[in-house]
């Protein structure tokens, strides 16, 4: 089995996704019909199977998932180690893309409508750009379905994301042109939360390019984290919003970026498992 099955784990203890995966099965199978196969509808059925086992211990494999996984993605047709971050993005597209081709069969699709997965796992990036010529801020928005930070020695969760928002300086061939002032300045940039996500999924930058090697290395650098999480770089203060309780992690276990183990800790019924397959 691939790699990747760690993440579907993640993703079966993640209860808003899980719950919405289920009833879209659901009602996939009461409409009736010979409805295509997409790799949404391999993983909602993969999930229906497990959510209805009487038995209290067993196995299943996930063969026709795994089957179409390689039909929609080469990258994955192999035994080879891949990546877990990489799979999940490349999951989570597809299965947004499935919902869009279903509306649009059905004729509801209408542009910019988000699917139920982006209602789980979507938050918005606010890009400030400030010039210090004349002080005018630019905003662009970004959407994200996950956030990727980088690591240090002897940090934090907290730490990490500060540093995601650490302000940039603009200068020499990198300045900015200013939309107020019409002149090239230089300037300050940061990204900051605009809009949490309901499940914040963060990606810890540990395999790096390391230049006097020439190739990229694993930086096991200790982050610690606990089991809640309140943002601490958000645009405003938004308490309730930008809280968090943490019920899964995915860890490499290896010393580089082409060889390894993922492992997987889940909480379940306040009680944390190990998944090691």
């Amino acid at each position: 089995t691939p790699r990747p099955l760690l993440r579907r784990q993640a993703l079966y203890f993640c209860r808003p996704f899980r719950q919405r995966l289920l009833a879209y099965t659901a009602a996939r199978g009461a409409a009736g019909g010979s409805p295509p196969e997409t790799l949404l509808s391999c993983l909602g059925d993969l999930f229906e199977q497990i959510s209805s086992q009487k038995k209290r211990t067993g196995v299943l494999a996930p063969r026709k998932f795994v089957q179409r996984l390689r039909q929609e993605n080469e990258l994955f047709r192999s035994y080879m180690h891949q990546d877990a971050h990489e799979f999940l993005n490349f999951l989570l597209n597809e299965c947004c893309e499935n919902l869009e081709s279903e509306s649009k069969r059905a004729g509801e699709w209408e542009p910019g409508k988000k699917t139920w997965i982006h209602d789980v796992f979507e938050g918005k990036l606010a890009n400030q750009t400030r010039c210090l010529w004349c002080e005018n801020t630019t905003n662009r928005e970004e959407c994200f379905l996950d956030l990727s930070v980088d690591v240090a020695q002897n940090t934090s969760i907290t730490a990490c994301l500060n540093n995601f928002s650490a302000k940039e300086l603009l200068d020499k061939n990198d300045k900015f042109q200013c939309d107020r002032c019409g002149g090239l300045h230089e300037a300050q940039k940061r990204m900051l939360i605009q809009s949490a996500p309901r499940v914040l999924s963060l990606h810890l930058k540990r395999f790096k390019y390391i230049e006097t090697l020439g190739r990229h290395a694993k930086l096991n650098h200790r982050v610690v984290f606990s089991s809640e999480l309140k943002i601490p770089n958000m645009v405003d203060e938004h308490p309730d919003e930008a809280s968090y309780n943490l019920f899964a992690v995915v860890v490499h276990i290896g010393s580089g970026p082409n060889h390894g183990h993922y492992v997987r800790f889940a909480k379940n019924n306040n009680r944390w498992f190990l998944f090691d397959d």
